[in-house]
């Protein structure tokens, strides 16, 4: 009884409680839990942006109420992750979505010249580099943030990044071995379950769905749990690195 008393109060069990009330169509609780992180949205768009956010007249903290609002109906915590994880992820995204949006409408490439007009050919050709180089900053950041997310997701199971890069199998057919356990694990909800709630690979169990030694299986263990992690997040970038077998 008393250790029931002064235990913690579990604080994503809440969340997770709130956001299942609010799939389930409870808009009062939506609206409450929207207005509990306003700090938190206002934190994360700031970070993107890099100034100071005023909610109440910069665009884009709209556009990141919106993403926490999206947050809270796509996330699913079987996932692993937890809800502000993920939130701050759909967050990023959408806001530089925005800012890429809103630069190319302010800037309009214009192709309406006349042959000879070489001052202007350049300025085109000016804008359309910058362009690219703006595209390619927001990709990778893009990249940065995905990266940054895994190494949170791969830290609940004492792994860091630069182990996985260890142990990821040098030759093709080795690589396409490996997602395709990641590929069975994601598809045996048993199997996952133990591997996201008890932070550990069922070794014996997935033996049971693969002809794999298991001596390859755990020498490969730490690159097996990172490939399920890219397969069960929204990670649009570390997505196109396993594309080839997806």
């Amino acid at each position: 009884m008393l250790k029931r008393l002064l235990a913690k109060p579990d604080h994503n069990n809440d969340i997770n409680l709130k956001i299942k009330e609010i799939q389930s169509g409870n808009n009062h609780i939506e609206n409450e839990l929207i207005n509990q992180y306003i700090p938190f949205i206002r934190k994360v768009t700031a970070g993107v942006c890099k100034r100071f956010i005023n909610p109440a007249t910069d665009d884009e903290f709209s556009i990141a109420m919106i993403a926490f609002s999206e947050a809270i109906h796509q996330y699913s915590p079987d996932k692993g992750s937890s809800f502000l994880s993920f939130a701050n992820l759909v967050i990023r995204r959408r806001v530089i979505d925005y800012i890429r949006m809103e630069q190319r409408r302010k800037t309009p490439l214009s192709f309406d010249y006349k042959e000879e007009d070489k001052e202007n050919m350049e300025n085109v050709a000016e804008v359309s580099a910058a362009f690219q180089d703006y595209y390619r900053d927001l990709e990778s950041e893009y990249r940065r943030e995905e990266i940054l997310h895994l190494k949170e997701r791969l830290k609940s199971f004492g792994i860091v990044l630069s182990e996985v890069a260890e142990q990821c199998p040098k030759h093709h057919d080795a690589r396409m071995n490996m997602v395709e356990i990641a590929k069975t694990i994601v598809g045996q909800e048993e199997i996952l379950n133990t591997l996201l709630t008890k932070k550990r690979l069922p070794v014996k169990q997935l033996m049971n769905y693969i002809t794999m030694s298991r001596k390859t299986i755990e020498r490969n263990r730490k690159y097996i749990i990172a490939i399920v992690i890219v397969l069960l997040e929204d990670y649009k970038y570390l997505k196109d690195y396993l594309r080839e077998w997806l």
